[in-house]
């Protein structure tokens, strides 16, 4: 790096500290992202809107399939068990109230190639008493590793912008 001429400020490097790789050392992560019930599907979708080549989205409806979760997933498009083995990050969004029953579905697939599923619940602020026992929560619970509640749906875009960099 050059000294920078009077009045005009240094360059920085593209990545990383001067004197060191100016690269990153990883390839860039492959996330799924499956929306669980209306709401979690409204979210999924606002995400698939930026346009994300990193990311796979998927919605899951029973209503969509009738109930059958073979033709909920069917009716979700594309090929979700190929874009879950693919992936490197898996996430599933809900909010409350959402039918959450497909999770341990998603988290079957997702654990035949030993990936952990993390699910995002959103819960709008005040309701977290009452979210405490509900059976959205017991669903995303009984399916996943990890589980982060959040109560402002913008989380969930941001969290996989910055995780898709």
């Amino acid at each position: 790096m050059s000294a920078p001429l009077p009045g005009k400020p240094a360059e920085r490097p593209a990545f990383g500290l001067p004197g060191r790789i100016q690269a990153p050392n990883s390839t860039p992560r492959t996330l799924a992202l499956v929306g669980l019930g209306s709401g979690g599907a409204a979210v999924a979708r606002e995400v698939a809107h930026e346009g994300n080549a990193q990311l796979d989205v998927h919605v899951l409806a029973k209503s969509a399939g009738g109930g059958d979760a073979l033709a909920a997933i069917q009716a979700g498009g594309g090929d979700l068990h190929r874009d879950l083995m693919r992936a490197d990050m898996i996430f599933l969004v809900a909010c409350r109230g959402d039918d959450a029953s497909l999770a341990p579905v998603v988290s079957r697939i997702a654990h035949s190639r030993n990936h952990p599923v993390t699910a995002l619940y959103i819960v709008p602020p005040g309701e977290a008493a009452e979210a405490a026992e509900d059976e959205t929560l017991r669903a995303l619970r009984s399916g996943v590793e990890m589980l982060v509640v959040v109560s402002d749906r913008s989380y969930v875009p941001a969290m996989i912008h910055a995780l898709a960099a």
